[in-house]
């Protein structure tokens, strides 16, 4: 056992030299109950702020101790067991657990923990795809789920910037944009927008300074998450997974309508219940999005009218050098919808406009983009514009929401 705790004092060295960005969304967190569970993407900061916590809760006076699920110490120890000589040996009562989708058998032992140590404090991170109701062990009614996305185009300033900047809501978007956009204290703030979009969005670039080793890094986070999460939790084998990867490939190089699950499965020959189920998995996975129309049923739970990259830096990642002008357009949406589906506003594909969201058309284009295609209650979300008009708006400006 003393071997984690030396593992643990190696990592927290080489974290309190970095610098760290306490996010609105870490209060929740940190204030949660017994066990709690941070879900999300590779690179969104889940670690992070583990190490961040169990520094605050003691870890070098061994109040609280840090652990990842694929530490060989697992190889010959039950988490169960750690935790059962935690609380009788020492003085640790808050646990960390990093990426415990991969501890085999980990929904049982929590639901064991849970049961047998009620006073003993877990927080745990995982993959975007684990369901605590799904399986046998329904740990829906004793674990706290968050879920954590990549950085707002706000929090990347905030962290950049070293200032305070404030959230705003989708009707203080449409209501008061032109003056949010007057009052904004940040110099070269499209600048600023356009550096977010290419790598703004993962907390991990601070220690990277070549571009193109930013875009490999995601490059390399895609592939794990593909062949490591999705390929070990879905239990899949090779041939599934280049499939897999085929289909995230179709998604990030095609412009938003002109993918759907039947042409993709026309065009690798594959049936299309298998085609929907992996598309899901990327969904789950935190590798791709859906929109659909605004209506319901079967259909508009099955057959997303577009799909998206998650964000905007996977684009920027998959065109090296550089994004062609043609894709621009794909660009600004992802951003649209990344953006609005994190702060869980309903957004849906609309005819008239590209978006309707909560209720509301939006067009999105570049900075010559005008109403003429919205109806008159609608709004532009125009890039290139730093302070807009009545009912055009300044594109960043939805990086403001969260």
């Amino acid at each position: 056992m003393e071997k984690v705790f030396d593992i643990q004092r190696v990592i927290l060295e080489q974290f309190e030299e970095q610098p760290f960005y306490w996010r609105v969304i870490f209060d929740s967190i940190k204030q949660s109950q017994l066990i709690t569970g941070i879900m999300g993407a590779r690179g969104v900061g889940k670690t992070t702020l583990l190490l961040k916590l169990v520094l605050e809760a003691g870890a070098k006076k061994r109040q609280a101790l840090y652990v990842s699920a694929d530490n060989l110490f697992f190889l010959e120890h039950r988490l169960l067991d750690l935790v059962d000589y935690l609380y009788k040996e020492t003085d640790v009562r808050f646990l960390c657990i990093d990426e415990i989708h991969k501890y085999p058998n980990w929904n049982q032992e929590l639901k064991n923990i849970a049961d047998t140590y009620p006073t003993f404090r877990i927080l745990f991170s995982g993959s975007s795809m684990i369901d605590l109701v799904k399986g046998k062990y329904d740990l829906s009614r004793r674990v706290v789920l968050h879920h954590l996305h990549g950085f707002s185009f706000r929090e990347y300033l905030e962290f950049q910037l070293g200032v305070a900047l404030p959230t705003i809501s989708l009707e203080e978007l449409i209501s008061s944009h032109i003056s949010i956009a007057s009052d904004l204290q940040v110099s070269q703030v499209l600048k600023h927008f356009n550096d977010y979009l290419r790598f703004g969005y993962y907390l991990y670039f601070q220690g990277i300074r070549q571009e193109r080793e930013k875009f490999q890094t995601i490059e390399n986070i895609t592939q794990k998450t593909i062949y490591e999460d999705i390929g070990t939790l879905h239990a899949l084998k090779t041939p599934s997974l280049l499939t897999i990867e085929q289909l995230y490939k179709f998604v990030i190089n095609s412009s938003a309508g002109e993918v759907s699950p039947n042409k993709l499965a026309r065009s690798l020959g594959k049936d299309y219940e298998s085609v929907s189920t992996y598309l899901k998995y990327l969904q789950e996975a935190g590798l791709i999005r859906f929109i659909y129309p605004g209506n319901s049923g079967h259909a508009y739970l099955r057959n997303p009218a577009k799909m998206y990259p998650e964000n905007s830096n996977l684009i920027f990642a998959s065109y090296l050098p550089l994004v062609e002008q043609t894709a621009m357009g794909k660009v600004r949406e992802t951003f649209v919808v990344n953006q609005v589906q994190n702060i869980g506003l309903p957004i849906f594909y609309s005819e008239k406009g590209d978006f309707k969201i909560d209720g509301t058309i939006f067009e999105v284009g570049g900075r010559n983009k005008d109403t003429k295609q919205i109806p008159h209650d609608g709004y532009v979300l125009a890039d290139g514009v730093l302070t807009g008009s009545k009912r055009i708006i300044p594109l960043y400006l939805t990086g403001f929401l969260y």
